[in-house]
């Protein structure tokens, strides 16, 4: 489901496109400005004064409790909200330059909430792209690892899926929507969540995909994300606190600060009991057993 689906389902009205948009071409960056927001029937701003950047190729991620920002900052990320002050630059250009509706069509988006129909898997894929070939296909398919739902459809890409037909699992529906992300041929993938409905062991192997996906530094990669397993190859992950970034770095880095990042962390660790070989060694820099 594109983006402009989600405004159109959630009635939000269509932003005013400049009366000349400049032509970003490929998305080389991102960034914010000392970004603000505030929801019309808030008394504080859901988020204050953040300011990152990331370019082609990089991988950052937000974290933070619930109610810290992230929601909002997504949809301030894809022009669904306009900051009240600061500016969401792309390629160093104000988003109130650009035609947002071009720039989202450059946009692959996975979030919790899977949206797939009763149809063949080349339909599920082409929603995003009607004129996709098979080849295209396969290659998105092999991308997101969904060997295992290949090898059970019988008819290929004409396999049904859905209730008349092949049952997926809630991991091979959250492959599917990265392989369908991935069939647009993004600049910028967004993962919203992307794991957080999983079990504890389809949420490993999903991260593991989306890492393999995220380092063939082929676009501008921004996770959202409550479970600190899911980003520790993000190469900068930033702490939001009620709407604020209040700590940035790599993993190791924050873990070292032992600030809200390592608090979290060890929470989490605590809840897991069983963690994937990376987050083990992760956890080991935490507790001093390196």
């Amino acid at each position: 489901m594109s983006l402009q689906n989600f405004a159109d389902i959630l009635s939000i009205p269509k932003e005013p496109i400049p009366a000349a948009p400049i032509a970003l071409g490929t998305l080389e960056t991102l960034g914010f400005d000392a970004v603000s927001f505030r929801h019309q029937s808030g008394l504080t701003n859901a988020v204050s004064e953040i300011s990152f950047s990331v370019k082609r190729g990089e991988t950052i991620a937000f974290v933070g409790p619930s109610g810290a920002g992230k929601t909002t900052l997504v949809k301030l990320l894809v022009g669904l909200y306009r900051p009240n002050s600061g500016r969401v630059l792309y390629n160093g250009t104000g988003g109130d330059q650009v035609d947002l509706n071009r720039l989202r069509e450059r946009v692959g988006f996975v979030t919790q909430d899977t949206q797939l129909f009763s149809g063949t898997i080349r339909e599920n894929l082409q929603f995003v792209k009607p004129d996709a070939t098979d080849g295209e296909c396969l290659e998105v398919l092999e991308k997101a690892a969904c060997q295992t739902l290949l090898a059970r459809a019988a008819n290929g890409l004409d396999t049904m899926i859905g209730e008349s037909g092949v049952k997926v699992s809630g991991g091979e529906k959250q492959r599917l929507s990265i392989a369908r992300a991935l069939l647009r041929r993004p600049d910028l993938l967004v993962f919203d969540e992307a794991t957080s409905s999983l079990d504890s062991l389809t949420e490993e192997e999903i991260s593991e995909t989306i890492q393999a996906v995220s380092t063939t530094r082929e676009m501008i990669t921004i996770q959202i994300a409550h479970r600190l397993s899911t980003v520790l190859h993000a190469d900068c992950i930033y702490v939001l606190e009620r709407g604020k970034i209040v700590e940035s770095g790599r993993h190791e880095e924050l873990v070292r600060q032992k600030g809200l990042y390592y608090a979290m962390w060890r929470q989490q660790v605590g809840e897991r009991g069983i963690l994937s070989p990376a987050a083990l060694q992760a956890a080991a820099i935490v507790t001093g057993k390196n």
